[in-house]
């Protein structure tokens, strides 16, 4: 499900921007929690304790207490990576907005006009982000990684260990879960508690998988011939 914020210090803005939001998820067959802030700095904050919360995040520029400028590079400290689109009255200060990683910007005169299509445009942006990146959420831990980056999931109990080019990250979770989420982006289980790579496989036997880093993985004599056949039709 996806989460939206919605930050405006204008009431009636954010009861518009609501409903057009509420509207295109129901075009698209989509639902999604939203999140409605008066105030830049009450959305900061939450962020702060959430960094993860939100997928996409409509903005204003001007606002009374903490600019939307200020707000998104705030955001961006903090870690979040949300879509940022700015919502504004006027286009003064977009660009400065640029230099926190804003995704798109909407004019208010325009909203009737602009905003279904800026919200098509933000759907394909995340789809994209999904296809390249394995997003580890949990109430300690939100952190993205780009699946080229991941050499394999090793699992013991409930515990799985992410192996990246440059570190390995630990949180709860169930291998199951994460190779039918990984399912048609070249990761094979060629073990209970290892999904690897395919991309980053070595040499294979019907023993042991050899990867390009110089790890050395099991492989299941139960999955012996499924993970060969699998490999071969990877995309390498």
């Amino acid at each position: 499900m996806l989460s939206i914020a919605i930050c405006d210090d204008e009431k009636n803005i954010c009861d518009y921007l609501e409903k057009r939001t509420r509207h295109c998820l129901a075009k698209y067959d989509m639902e999604a929690r939203i999140g409605v802030f008066g105030d830049g700095a009450d959305l900061l904050e939450y962020c702060r304790q959430n960094p993860a919360s939100f997928d996409i995040i409509f903005l204003d520029i001007k606002m009374r207490t903490i600019n939307g400028v200020d707000c998104a590079k705030g955001l961006r400290d903090e870690g979040v990576n949300s879509l940022i689109v700015f919502v504004t009255s006027s286009a003064e200060y977009v660009f400065s907005g640029y230099e926190a990683k804003a995704f798109r910007y909407i004019l208010k005169t325009e909203l009737e006009n602009a905003f279904d299509h800026i919200f098509g445009e933000c759907l394909g942006e995340l789809k994209k982000q999904t296809t390249d990146f394995y997003t580890i959420q949990t109430p300690s831990l939100a952190k993205k990684i780009p699946l080229d980056e991941i050499l394999y999931f090793e699992s013991k109990l409930r515990l799985i260990k992410v192996h990246t080019k440059n570190e390995e990250i630990s949180f709860y979770g169930k291998l199951d879960e994460i190779e039918k989420e990984l399912d048609q982006k070249d990761f094979l289980r060629i073990h209970q508690s290892f999904l690897v790579n395919a991309t980053k496989i070595k040499s294979l036997t019907k023993e042991e998988t050899v990867l390009n880093s110089g790890a050395i993985l099991p492989v299941s004599k139960s999955r012996a011939n499924a993970v060969r056949e699998a490999y071969l039709w990877s995309k390498r």
